[in-house]
């Protein structure tokens, strides 16, 4: 949760068309089913760099993967797409 909701830029329409997309779909239902735990144990909190959160990281690969998208297409996707970034919240 959240203490101040981060889309309140949006203005309604722009919010509602997001929660209608299939960003809010994946949000809403894929994001919070995603398998982190299976992920979880082949990461160190002390040896190594920090871990991106394991949500958004499983989250851009499986939107890779739906979007035929390289790495390189990924990555600009997720720099610049709105729909990627509600869809990862």
């Amino acid at each position: 949760m959240h203490l101040f909701d981060p889309w309140d830029f949006l203005s309604s329409k722009h919010r509602k068309m997001l929660d209608d997309s299939w960003a809010g779909l994946f949000q809403q239902e894929i994001l919070r089913s995603l398998p982190v735990d299976l992920v979880k144990p082949f990461f160190s909190k002390t040896m190594g760099r920090p871990t991106k959160e394991l949500y958004t990281m499983l989250g851009i690969l499986l939107l890779q993967q739906t979007h035929n998208l390289t790495n390189e297409e990924a990555v600009a996707q997720l720099s610049y797409n709105i729909q990627w970034h509600y869809a990862l919240n």
